[in-house]
């Protein structure tokens, strides 16, 4: 193990208020079923705004999810982990293994050798250099598995030659259309918010025909195959609006935040329900047939595909580009908690470098 640090810097998010301090490092020997992983960057995810006001679920089979994104180095491994110090990683935190939080100098992860093979993913010879061009895999994990679950759950093989509708250019919404146009499909991103909408042509991920205000909506009705419903929350009203969106026939896949009695308009059927146990249900909905699919979390092959993907094919998922700015661990507390207000809300992914190491 590389030298030991007598304190690190860690965040704590209690009652709603997100703090920085720095605690003692453990002086007692770490355990074998212990990895210790130094991160070089982490990103914020809506998810954490959402436990910050206290709007997300928290799944006994899932944990809490405050800072769960991040990229770094093993710096201790214990003698049954089957990691190494040095390793390059990323984490999955659909996996619940003992962990703290990635918003940290370190991160401690305690579990079987079993739940560390899951939850510490190795990054690839071809993405270990941390250099300028960050990017999360877990988000992206999250889109390929979600894509991947709608195309089993329809029994299709590809996207080729459907008609793919986005409601929602946050970063989840501009990978479903990087993913959904690689599988063959036309894409059109629908957003509020302009700024999200600038963000997206300026960093050339969407072209000026694949994004479009959500008012025009109602100008595209019955015009997708496909709909994806990917904004933070899956709120009834994007639900109904992404239901006009759909031809008849259509599939609709909802990968936004649901929560516990969360239903489809109408109330036939239970929409968190569906998400998170990944199944399809059909519904009729002002005289048309849909199918409504859920996708929930990712496993270590979502993460092996994304980092096939991006680098195989850089040009079309140009991942580093949703990178909108860069912030050191000191200044994430007061970031986060004005997030968590309303006071900001920027478009692309918040990267937070650990210390001077990023």
């Amino acid at each position: 193990m590389s030298s030991v640090p007598s304190t690190y810097d860690t965040t704590r998010l209690m009652d709603g208020v997100v703090s920085l301090g720095s605690h003692a490092f453990p002086r007692e020997p770490l355990g074998a079923d212990t990895v210790v992983i130094e991160p070089t960057y982490m990103g914020i995810c809506r998810a954490d705004i959402k436990e910050i006001i206290g709007s997300r679920d928290v799944m006994e089979d899932r944990g809490p999810l405050f800072g769960h994104e991040l990229v770094g180095t093993v710096f201790f491994a214990g003698a049954d982990t089957g990691f190494e110090e040095g390793d390059p990683v990323t984490l999955n935190p659909n996996i619940t293994p003992n962990r703290t939080t990635g918003f940290a100098e370190y991160v401690f992860v305690r579990g079987t050798k079993e739940e560390l093979d899951e939850a510490v993913v190795r990054l690839p010879e071809s993405e270990a250099g941390i250099g300028e061009g960050v990017w999360m895999p877990e988000p992206f994990a999250c889109i390929v598995h979600a894509l991947r679950k709608l195309l089993e759950l329809t029994r299709q093989t590809s996207l080729a030659g459907k008609r793919v509708g986005i409601v929602g250019a946050g970063c989840a919404g501009l990978m479903f259309a990087m993913y959904a146009r690689h599988l063959g499909a036309s894409v059109v991103v629908f957003n509020r918010g302009e700024e999200r909408r600038v963000f997206a042509r300026e960093q050339g991920i969407l072209a000026e025909g694949e994004i479009a205000a959500l008012a025009e909506a109602g100008e595209r009705r019955d015009a997708f195959d496909v709909v994806v419903v990917a904004p933070t929350v899956a709120t009834a009203e994007l639900l109904d609006v992404a239901a006009g969106l759909a031809a008849d026939g259509a599939v609709l896949l909802v990968y936004g935040g649901t929560r516990e009695g969360d239903r489809f308009p109408g109330g036939e059927v239970d929409v968190d329900a569906v998400r998170r146990s990944e199944r399809i249900e059909s519904v009729r909905h002002r005289g048309k047939r849909l199918d409504i699919a859920g996708a929930y979390g990712c496993g270590r092959e979502d993460y092996e595909e994304g980092f096939r993907l991006h680098a195989l094919h850089p040009e079309r998922f140009p991942l580093e580009r949703l990178a909108s700015r860069r912030l050191d661990l000191a200044e994430l507390p007061a970031f986060v908690m004005d997030a968590a207000a309303g006071v900001l809300d920027l478009p692309g992914k918040v990267l937070v470098r650990a210390g001077s190491r990023g």
